[in-house]
């Protein structure tokens, strides 16, 4: 009876093992279809291996997965498991710490992770202290925890050896800024700025370390080519403008759909004009401001006469015309 039930709890349990064959087949799937952009059925693959059959690559896989498909919390979870094994792992921690240090969307705010850099970093370094990529990434997590002087000790070891990109020389103007030095920072931010000229935050801060070393005239540039870069271009601001106000307009509140419309006037270009001029006429009607609409929908109607070039120009005219005819009443 023993040998019987032992006999038929080894064909139960080779029910639920999966053979190497199997196995390789779901690995080599689970790749072909990543490589494709089937990034979900890649990982619907690698979920019927079990975890104890999961090599290096595997875990990689799911990671990359993740990266791909933006789900963040995922791809900590396995960089995290391939750190456990191998915490010299160069390539993955040059990609998973920048991530860190960026941060994420969380449940309730944004959040950061630089304790967690200095952490993977420090680690690192005790096998190779000279890998530029990780080192960045130190010196960053420093900066974003707001130890400005161990920030200011990385970076400044990352520019005597020859590491003199924008974001080492941007974090050093950044640190030494924050540090009350506005003349060094000018120094690293200016000479960050000559490598991207076009970076609105760089120039941001350099105007305002120019202002306090007194250099006037200097900041006053930096400062309105910052305002030009970070100024969303016309053609947006119109499109945005555009949503809010039909956004009010599903609300019922026309008193706000018209401020909006108000301003996409300001940036739309002619062909949006008429249609604009319509809309703030419906709503100088329905806020009763008659005077008002009378004079935006008779606007309308003579930008618009013998132009009835579609038929949703011809529906806004009878509208227009209707509406005319029902305030004569």
């Amino acid at each position: 009876m023993k040998r019987i039930l032992i006999t038929l709890f080894t064909i139960n349990c080779s029910l639920f093992t999966i053979s190497a064959q199997t196995l390789e087949r779901l690995r080599a799937d689970a790749v072909r279809l990543a490589s494709r952009g089937y990034f979900n059925k890649s990982l619907d693959c690698l979920r019927q291996m079990s975890a104890d059959s999961l090599n290096t690559e595997d875990m990689r896989l799911y990671y990359n997965n993740f990266v791909q498909l933006g789900q963040n919390d995922s791809l900590a979870y396995w960089a995290d498991e391939m750190l456990k094994n191998n915490p010299y792992d160069a390539a993955l921690i040059a990609d998973y710490t920048p991530r860190l240090n960026k941060g994420w969307q969380g449940d309730i705010a944004w959040k950061s992770f630089p304790d967690k850099v200095i952490t993977i970093c420090r680690k690192y370094v005790e096998q190779d202290s000279t890998h530029i990529l990780i080192n960045r990434q130190l010196g960053e997590a420093y900066y974003n925890m707001g130890n400005y002087d161990m920030a200011q000790l990385e970076l400044k070891k990352l520019e005597a050896i020859g590491d003199t990109c924008f974001g080492t020389l941007y974090t050093l103007g950044l640190t030494y800024q924050r540090m009350g030095d506005n003349s060094t920072a000018y120094d690293y931010l200016y000479r960050a700025y000559e490598k991207n000229d076009h970076h609105p935050y760089c120039l941001f801060v350099l105007g305002i370390v120019s202002n306090k070393v007194g250099l006037g005239a200097e900041a006053l540039s930096y400062l309105d080519e910052a305002k030009k870069l970070l100024m969303p271009d016309r053609q947006t601001l119109f499109r945005l403008h555009k949503e809010l106000a039909e956004a009010f307009r599903l609300k019922s509140e026309p008193d706000f759909r018209l401020e909006e419309l108000q301003e996409c006037m300001r940036y739309a270009e002619e062909k949006d004009v008429n249609e604009l001029t319509y809309q703030m006429a419906q709503c100088y009607f329905v806020l009763k401001q008659r005077d008002k609409a009378r004079d935006y929908f008779n606007k309308f109607l003579e930008a618009t006469e013998n132009k009835e070039y579609n038929d949703k120009i011809k529906e806004m005219r009878s509208s227009a015309q209707r509406t005319l005819r029902m305030m004569m009443w």
